[in-house]
């Protein structure tokens, strides 16, 4: 069996010969890119999730604003609508959190215990944040036995009752003490924790603070292991001469045995560049539930 560095789009230029040891490592490279960016992206469904849920309620408020909705089926339908939003959140949650574990364990080769540490991340964060705890019952409530929205309430008030006040709508959304009690199987603790009504606007922002932090901790956990598995494949990239540049799009590595050649690895660094990418556009979530999005006007002063 003989490994090659193999460039797909220049079939006449010489082939690399590799060694087995080099060729596993680049193996092991590629399942390690391959792996912190499915991270990324699983974590980027998430967020897009939550901005979606964001902007129905914002959504919803200015649609009151404008048509001043009283009629039961349009109360409904802005309802539902946050009903949609906030299943897919909790869902896209539960598919990060299934996930993370077995990616982060894919990027060590001979360490199958680390998947416990991020199992720790998780529940630390479930000890000590009560939304988090919450948020987790909910999303079980919402696979098994009910929706998540119970009611809605749209606000109206002035901000100031002087000549330069404004009238502010915003629209609140919560889960039912008295609905969640109904389910036998729902967390007694967790029950015992909050309110008549949740504000669900609240926790969810709170709850996807604690899986920020969760996600910077494997990112951190892994980030050796990353930058290693990078550079081995810059590395492969460089024995190429210069003028075909440092980032070869179609790079591979070629297996032949007496009788065939095997399927090639790719070698590519492009995806890797979205990984990239999506650690810039996804940073850390800080004090988000002390944040809040608003279409106030400011007034000039003359």
């Amino acid at each position: 069996m003989k490994h090659f560095l193999h460039i797909t789009t220049l079939e006449n230029e010489p082939d690399i010969e590799i060694s087995s040891e080099e060729f596993t490592d680049l193996e092991n490279a590629h399942r390690i890119l391959s792996n912190a960016k499915d991270i990324e992206v699983i974590y980027d469904i998430l967020i897009a999730n939550y901005l979606d849920f964001e902007k129905q309620i914002l959504h919803n408020a200015a649609t009151f604003m404008i048509r001043n909705i009283t009629d039961y089926q349009s109360i409904f339908e802005i309802q539902q609508s946050l009903n949609i939003r906030l299943v897919n959140l909790l869902t896209a949650a539960r598919l990060y959190i299934d996930q993370l574990s077995q990616n982060v364990k894919n990027c060590f080769s001979k360490v199958p215990s680390i998947s416990d540490e991020v199992d720790k991340f998780f529940a630390a964060e479930y000890d000590n944040n009560k939304d988090y705890r919450f948020m987790e019952a909910l999303r079980n409530y919402v696979q098994h036995r009910g929706i998540p929205v119970h009611m809605t309430q749209h606000g109206i008030r002035w901000t100031s009752l002087e000549d330069d006040g404004f009238l502010e709508y915003n629209l609140e959304l919560s889960s039912s003490l008295a609905d969640l009690k109904g389910d036998k199987k729902f967390k007694k603790r967790v029950l015992y924790e909050i309110d008549e009504k949740v504000d669900l606007k609240a926790v969810t922002r709170s709850y996807l603070e604690s899986i920020s932090n969760v996600h910077e901790l494997a990112r951190s956990l892994i980030a050796n292991q990353v930058s290693d598995a990078r550079q081995l494949i810059e590395d492969a990239h460089l024995r190429f001469p210069a003028k075909y540049g440092k980032n070869l799009s179609s790079l591979c590595v070629l297996t032949q045995s007496d009788e065939e050649k095997i399927k090639p690895l790719p070698l590519l660094l492009d995806w890797d560049n979205i990984r990239l990418e999506l650690q810039k556009r996804n940073k850390k979530l800080t004090n988000l539930k002390k944040r809040y999005v608003t279409g106030s006007l400011k007034v000039l002063k003359k």
